[in-house]
């Protein structure tokens, strides 16, 4: 689906102002949000929404994901009417709530043009973020950092190097949290991390910042599509084997 609001989005992407992660929200509130922006950016309209949808995406309990959108509600970010067990709702403006944070968290430089966000305010600068992130199957927190490295990466190279500190201070999570989170990442194959040194100018080197390396997301989509074909090739292989063994006479056993 091609995003409305820039030509030169990806069609499997929707975009997010930079200040999205000045809010001072927590991080369930957070992702929940967030979700909630990547819907209404491909449909378009404040189309019905189930708590059910959003806990399979972002990796919460239904009752958590209500406790959020009261949150997000109460602060202000959204406006919701319940349909029963569908809900629909509307993004407030959020220049005000950037605003009053601005001055306690730092920012991240980006080089992007100036556009018209989803509710129409005008913000600096907005960044794109593939849709397919919300159907890796991710627990809450790897997908919060996760979604932190898909912003901060480059566009050409997909790298970049936030501290733990860095990130844990804008999802909310402390340190180790977050290298635990880093840790899932690497091993679900999602990213690649390297150690980097430092060198003061006395001579002396230390350990830096990992360099992460956000790997496309359409190769990691394709790579899991490969693994469940063969899967499934091995067991309808399985199947006929045994049908085989069965018209024979022979006692099952496996290929």
């Amino acid at each position: 689906m091609r995003s409305v609001w820039s030509a030169t989005t990806a069609p499997d992407a929707f975009t997010l102002p930079h200040e999205v992660f000045e809010l001072g929200l927590k991080q369930g509130p957070l992702l929940v949000y967030l979700y909630l922006i990547c819907h209404k950016s491909l449909k378009h309209r404040a189309d019905e929404m189930s708590c059910a949808v959003i806990s399979k995406a972002v990796g919460l309990c239904e009752k958590t994901i209500r406790t959020h959108l009261h949150t997000l509600s109460d602060t202000g970010f959204i406006k919701t009417e319940y349909h029963g067990q569908t809900f629909s709702y509307t993004l407030h403006p959020i220049q005000s709530n950037v605003q009053e944070h601005r001055g306690t968290t730092s920012r991240s430089r980006w080089i992007s043009r100036k556009q018209a966000w989803i509710t129409g305010e005008v913000f600096e600068a907005v960044f794109p973020l593939p849709n397919a992130v919300f159907q890796l199957g991710l627990k809450a927190g790897e997908l919060l950092v996760y979604l932190y490295l898909q912003y901060q990466k480059g566009v050409l190279s997909g790298q970049c190097w936030p501290s733990y500190a860095t990130i844990g201070a804008v999802v909310g999570m402390g340190r180790k949290t977050v290298q635990k989170h880093v840790r899932s990442l690497i091993d679900a194959g999602l990213i690649q991390a390297e150690d980097t040194m430092i060198r003061r100018r006395d001579g002396r080197s230390y350990n830096g910042s990992l360099l992460y390396t956000v790997k496309p997301i359409e190769q990691i989509l394709k790579g899991r599509e490969k693994e469940f074909l063969a899967e499934l090739k091995l067991v309808e292989a399985q199947r006929r084997w045994d049908r085989r063994c069965q018209q024979r006479g022979h006692p099952r056993s496996a290929l």
